[in-house]
């Protein structure tokens, strides 16, 4: 409030001083104005008595005399300039009878601005006038005069500026003076000449006050301040003549001390009044705030009780209400009261749910077990004890075998019962200081402390194997659920966490590429392999980007003929720095990546526009064996691919044949036979590639429309020297 006060009682004092400023401007412009004006009046009179003097006088001499002509006026006119410089100041007096031609002249020299007036007064017939300055400044006059005999004459006089000084002088009470310095927007004291003025004395004076550097456009248009022995003056600036390498001005200095003084006096009664208005203000401000701003104050200082939950003193050391009357501070008191037994009831409620929400945190609501959050917490635990005492950390990751088969097939609620008895049975696994938390899915992970050898692990890990060996019961139904188990293990108390566990994950990946329900440890190989992954799975996509891919014809020939049966496209990869890479490399990877559709159509398009070459050149009867992934398969615009290739290229669907693995055929039983079953009918043959490695069941295989069984090459290879293989190709040949 005092700033504001403070605020408002400068503004209106700034307002005053500053409108007062500006009434003095305005004065100061209006004078200015006013000396024009009086300047110019004056000088038009002084030219009007020259004029009609010139005029009357004219009539006059000719009337008195016998010959009216050129030469009496002449005659006259010389006896008349010793009157003419007593009674109107006038310096010089020159008759012309023609342009160039002068029948008398009072001083030998004639200026040319005097030359100049009589010409234009020759030509348009009517008086000029002008001021003219060189060393001074002076009134020039130029008459026609139309005598009796008809001839023209101009009578030309100068007079000085004495009286037009004079009479402002007098009628604006101000010094006046004429002044000349050189043609330039600014000027310098030691440029500027006094020609004449009414008080020299004052003009030196003030000559010594003036500034360095004088901007005469800006005092002719606001005048210029100046003090001299404790006076005041004002200067106002006028220009006479302007034509010449020179300029010279008409100066107008009004002593202001009168003004300036009361002027002092008015604005240091408004500080004074402004000053003592803000005080009364401030005291008035201070009596009504002092009461309520010291209870407020004793009120703040008791609230930090509330945020440190001491509800029961806030309470205690709470002020009591007013007996006399009740006021704002007294309302604020008794709220903040009820606010302090709302918040103590508030702040069990958050303790409560702080606990509730600590266990969601850190503990799985299904199972129970610890989740990744207090998975992270135990591991740094543990991790950080090994500086104290050393000892080994081992890490198991484990995964359930066939769990997303019974999720699938059986429902959640099943699958949710089968994780909570998998929990029951890792709990009991273990040892009271170790850990067993739920990573995600079905995925649980192990932590074991204060192993003194590494060989713990496996304990542990054959002792989860067991335990799962047994079927797992979910009301009456019966489960068997395997698991394999990734292990990783450090002594060192810096590893890094996410380290250790991404290792048994990946050694977890292992043991279930081997089958399965078995456990295996990680290594620094297998990093190796998984970081090679990594980069050939971002190479891969930069090669479908740059087209590194291309395909490969492999001839299939009829054996008891040797005739060319027809095709299989093989996709081959082209590295720019690897050279060519093994299918085996990188088609895991396509298909890992969810790569394998659109490559897919890819391939399939150019294995179109091979065939339409071939037939363009006569092999109409040969077929291009296409390989199918399983994604591409089960993918729901296959067919109408498939068909918009056959139209584009006119070609026949029984040109082409789809390759397809086991795994791929018992992936999706259902949805495979109807795909199937609608893409023979529209032509396309089937073949199994790499028969006799799945575990396809021959029930679903004699329901699939297929024309060719592709054998594995791995009972090929051994066929001849190994009675079970030949013994399984002429088996299958048989039932095929």
């Amino acid at each position: 409030m005092l700033l504001v006060l403070f605020v408002m009682t400068f503004g209106l004092t700034s307002f005053s001083l500053l409108r007062v400023q500006d009434e003095f401007t305005q004065q100061q412009q209006h004078k200015r104005v006013l000396g024009e004006q009086q300047f110019s009046q004056y000088n038009q009179l002084i030219e009007n008595q020259l004029r009609i003097w010139v005029e009357s006088y004219a009539e006059l001499s000719l009337l008195s005399e016998h010959d009216s002509g050129l030469s009496a006026f002449k005659q006259a006119l010389s006896q008349q300039i010793e009157t003419l410089h007593l009674h109107l100041n006038v310096d010089h007096v020159w008759l012309y009878a023609d342009v160039n031609e002068v029948v008398f002249q009072s001083s030998a020299a004639i200026p040319a601005a005097v030359e100049q007036l009589v010409q234009q007064a020759f030509t348009q017939q009517q008086p000029q006038s002008d001021i003219l300055c060189d060393h001074y400044c002076v009134k020039s006059l130029a008459v026609p005069l139309l005598l009796d005999d008809g001839e023209m004459a101009v009578v030309a006089m100068t007079t000085t500026l004495v009286d037009i000084l004079f009479y402002l002088n007098r009628s604006l009470q101000a010094d006046v003076a004429i002044v000349s310095h050189q043609s330039k927007d600014t000027a310098r004291p030691s440029d500027i000449r006094l020609l004449s003025s009414s008080n020299a004395s004052l003009l030196n004076d003030l000559y010594y006050q003036l500034p360095q550097l004088l901007d005469v456009s800006h005092i002719a248009s606001q005048g210029l301040r100046l003090e001299f022995a404790n006076r005041h003056y004002f200067a106002h600036m006028q220009p006479l003549d302007t034509r010449h390498l020179k300029q010279f001005h008409l100066i107008l200095i009004e002593d202001i001390t009168d003004y300036v003084l009361a002027n002092q006096q008015y604005q240091q009664r408004i500080i004074l009044i402004a000053l003592l208005a803000f005080l009364l203000l401030a005291l008035l401000t201070y009596a009504i705030t002092q009461r309520l701003s010291a209870r407020l104050m004793t009120l703040a200082a008791r609230l930090p009780l509330l945020a440190n939950r001491e509800f029961s003193r806030f309470r205690l050391d709470s002020e009591r209400q007013s007996a006399f009357f009740t006021d704002e501070v007294d309302t604020l008191n008794e709220a903040t009261l009820k606010l302090s037994w709302q918040l103590e009831v508030l702040n069990e409620q958050v303790e409560q749910h702080t606990q509730e929400l600590e266990n969601i945190a850190m503990y799985d609501l299904l199972t129970g077990l610890p989740n990744r959050n207090m998975l992270q917490y135990q591991l740094k635990k543990a991790l950080a004890a090994l500086e104290e005492s050393p000892a080994f950390v081992g890490l198991l990751f484990l995964d359930l075998d066939q769990f997303k088969k019974v999720n699938d097939s059986r429902g959640h609620a099943i699958g949710d019962q089968l994780l909570i008895e998998a929990a029951i049975r890792l709990r009991a696994c273990i040892h009271s200081a170790d850990t067993v938390c739920r990573f995600g899915g079905d995925e649980f992970v192990i932590i074991l402390t204060k192993m003194s050898h590494a060989t713990e692990t496996n304990k542990v890990a054959g002792t989860v194997l067991a335990a799962f060996a047994e079927p797992i019961m979910v009301g009456e139904e019966s489960f068997q659920v395997g698991t394999s188990i990734g292990i990783s293990l450090t002594s060192d108390s810096t590893t890094p966490t996410e380290d250790l566990i991404r290792q048994a994950d990946l050694a977890m990946y292992q043991a279930k590429a081997k089958g399965g329900n078995s456990w295996h440890h990680y290594t620094a190989e297998m990093y190796q392999a998984f970081a090679y992954r990594l980069q050939l799975e971002t190479e891969v996509r930069v090669a479908l980007e740059k087209g590194e891919f291309s395909l490969s014809l492999q001839p299939q020939i009829e054996v008891a003929t040797g005739r060319l049966f027809g095709f299989e496209a093989l996709l081959r990869w082209q590295h720019p720095v690897r050279g060519m890479v093994p299918p085996d490399d990188f088609i895991g990877v396509i298909e890992n990546s969810h790569l394998m559709v659109p490559l897919g159509y890819w391939v399939i398009e150019r294995c179109f526009g091979i065939a339409r070459r071939l037939a363009d050149h006569g092999y109409t009867n040969l077929k291009i064996a296409i390989n199918l992934s399983a994604d591409q398969f089960v993918d729901p615009n296959l067919c109408e691919f498939l068909q918009q290739q056959l139209d584009r290229y006119q070609l026949a669907a029984n040109q082409f044949e789809l390759e397809l693995t086991e795994s791929t055929l018992v992936k999706n039983v259902s949805e495979t036979l109807a795909s199937m079953h609608l893409l023979k009918a529209m032509g396309f043959g089937f073949s199994i590639d790499d028969f006799g490695t799945g575990y396809s069941s021959l029930s679903y295989l004699k329901q699939m429309p297929v024309d060719t069984i592709k054998i594995d090459k791995s009972f090929l290879f051994g066929m001849l020297d190994n009675h079970a293989d030949y013994q399984i190709i002429t088996s299958t040949i048989a039932m095929v």
